[in-house]
């Protein structure tokens, strides 16, 4: 069977990013500032080195995918199931509306862990089961398409999403008062050989 490696990223910075917006799965396009900080990832990814290309199926993982693999003929697989974390009611709200509509929900929800969900939403423990479904399963039909022992895949998601499976697949809590696993704006490396596990987190961008 084909290793497939995958290098995980978070999408650039969008306009309800710098809002401090929710977005889950609602969407908004990258900022001048994003897409400038997605052309600065290139020399980093090497885009040329890898065999195809992951996203979500909203607009700032396909926005920030194309800016970093532009020119380049790459197989291009939107996968609905990588979509953030469905956020419900909160969704398009600021984190300061949120705290004047329910005073004191986040930290109540934060406390739960992996059994997080927003109102109306999904908890990060499904996000997590679909998320990972959803990522072997193109992992597996990239391993059919690609003329390759070791296809290596370059996979735009969201930070929810990114830390739901490699928080699954490394045993890792969500709570509070747990050391986070991810660091921000950082490159995340995977490997599907018909299971996933962690190759190694948080490489320079």
């Amino acid at each position: 069977m084909k290793s497939v490696k995958i290098a995980l990223i978070r999408h650039s910075v969008t306009v309800w990013n710098e809002e401090n917006r929710i977005q889950g799965h609602m969407n908004s396009p990258l900022t001048n500032h994003g897409i400038e900080l997605a052309k600065s990832w290139k020399s980093a990814l090497s885009p040329e080195s890898f065999d195809a290309v992951i996203t979500s199926d909203l607009g700032r993982t396909i926005e920030t995918a194309k800016i970093i693999t532009e020119g380049l003929d790459l197989p291009f697989i939107t996968v609905p199931g990588l979509r953030e974390q469905d956020w419900g009611e909160w969704s398009g709200l600021t984190y300061d509306d949120l705290e004047e509509k329910w005073p004191g929900v986040m930290p109540a929800e934060e406390a739960k862990g992996w059994d997080f969900r927003p109102a109306g939403g999904e908890s990060r423990r499904e996000t997590s089961i679909r998320a990972i479904q959803a990522l072997s399963e193109a992992a597996a039909a990239i391993a059919e398409i690609v003329d390759s022992d070791t296809p290596k895949v370059l996979a735009v998601i969201h930070e929810g999403t990114l830390k739901t499976i490699t928080y699954n697949l490394a045993g890792h809590d969500f709570m509070p008062t747990t050391r986070k696993l991810i660091k921000r704006r950082r490159l995340h490396w995977v490997k599907w050989d018909g299971t996933l596990s962690i190759d190694r987190l948080n490489d320079l961008l």
